[in-house]
């Protein structure tokens, strides 16, 4: 895809999962599980996740069994990555 002068690929993750390989490349790039997290979610909630994180390793497996607990979107470009829709994060690219 493109916008702009930006070219990129999109994975709609909601709809084709991710491999627990991925996720942990975007835990590793973020630095912390804490802003990846959609602490909306019930199994967020339920394991109490938002207060306690969980290891790179749960976290990874309980995305590919449920996407959703991944906030969204997820922009990596390069070594740069955007969580959620942050708009002003946006227009720097």
């Amino acid at each position: 895809m493109r916008s702009g002068s930006l070219q990129y690929d999109e994975i709609n993750y909601a709809k084709t999962g991710l491999t627990e390989a991925t996720v942990k490349a975007i835990v590793d790039k973020v630095g912390s599980i804490a802003p990846l997290l959609n602490t909306r979610h019930a199994t967020v909630k339920e394991k109490g996740w938002a207060d306690k994180l969980p290891s790179a390793a749960a976290f990874a497996k309980a995305v590919v069994a449920d996407p959703n607990v991944l906030k969204r979107p997820i922009l990596v470009l390069d070594d740069k990555v955007i969580i959620g829709f942050d708009k002003p994060a946006y227009a720097k690219l």
